[in-house]
C-alpha cells in the first residue's frame, strides 16, 4: 500500500480542516499519516483513515504559515480554497470533517443539559472580546445554564467553566451541548463535524481577515 503524509504542524483548527484531504487519500488506497505537533495528535484517535506519523512516503506540505502566508493573503481565497487547490486533494469533500471513531459516551462531569460558550481563540487577527460574548449568553440563556469552554487554568468568577483534557472530550462536549456559541476557532470546526442536527451560533472574523473563517455547514448561524 503506498504511503502519504500530510504535513501541517500547528493550529488545531487547521489540522481538523485537513482531515477531508486525508480521507480522500485513504479512499484512493493510500496509508495516510499526519505530521503535526504532539499536542494535536489526539485528533487521530477519532479517525480510522489517518494516523499520526512523520515522513512516511510522499509528503504533502499543506501548511500556510510561514512559507505560504504571503501568497495566501494575496490570493484573497478562503483558507479552504487555498489549501485545497493542491492538485492531489482537489477532489476532497473539503467541508466534510469525519470523526468516525468518536465514541457516543458523554463527557463525565457535565450536566445532562447545558449551553456551551467558546469565546476564546488564538491567532485571531480580528479580535472578539470574550467577555461580551459571555455576557450576551448569560443574559439570553441564563447564567446558571451556560458553561464557558476555557483554556487550561482559566476560571471566570461566578460562572461554570470547562477545560477539555483532550480533543476527543472537547468534541463530545460540543456535540452534546443544547446551544453552542463560538468564535472562529477550533471549537466551531469541531462543531461542523459533530452538530449536524443542531444549531451553532458563530461570530467570525471580519474585513480582510474574513477569508480565515470556517466554511458554511448545516446548522451554522452567522452572527454580526
Amino acid at each position: 500500500m503506498p504511503l502519504k503524509t500530510i504535513k501541517y504542524s500547528q493550529r488545531l483548527g487547521d489540522i481538523l480542516r485537513c482531515l477531508p484531504a486525508a480521507k480522500l487519500l485513504a479512499e484512493q488506497g493510500h496509508e495516510v499519516f499526519f505530521d503535526c505537533q504532539a499536542q494535536y495528535q489526539g485528533v487521530f484517535e477519532m479517525t480510522s483513515y489517518v494516523k499520526a506519523g512523520h515522513n512516511q512516503g510522499e509528503i504533502l506540505d499543506l501548511e500556510i504559515w510561514p512559507n505560504k502566508y504571503e501568497d495566501y493573503r494575496k490570493s484573497r481565497k478562503t483558507w479552504t480554497d487555498f489549501v485545497y487547490s493542491h492538485p492531489a486533494i482537489r477532489e476532497s469533500e473539503r467541508t466534510n470533517i469525519v470523526l468516525d471513531l468518536l465514541g457516543t459516551e458523554r463527557v463525565f462531569g457535565l450536566p445532562s443539559n447545558y449551553h456551551l460558550i467558546a469565546p476564546f481563540g488564538i491567532s485571531q487577527n480580528f479580535q472578539r472580546n470574550p467577555l461580551e460574548l459571555i455576557q450576551t449568553a448569560a443574559k439570553e440563556l441564563g447564567r446558571d445554564n451556560i458553561i464557558v469552554l476555557c483554556p487550561p487554568n482559566f476560571q471566570i468568577q461566578g460562572l461554570a467553566t470547562y477545560t477539555a483534557p483532550s480533543v476527543e472530550q472537547m468534541a463530545k462536549a460540543i456535540r452534546d451541548a443544547d446551544e453552542f456559541w463560538a468564535i472562529n476557532s477550533a471549537p466551531v470546526i469541531l462543531a461542523s463535524a459533530t452538530r449536524k442536527e443542531k444549531e451553532t451560533r458563530f461570530w467570525g472574523q471580519k474585513n480582510e481577515w474574513e477569508t480565515d473563517n470556517i466554511f458554511e455547514f448545516d446548522g451554522l448561524i452567522r452572527m454580526d
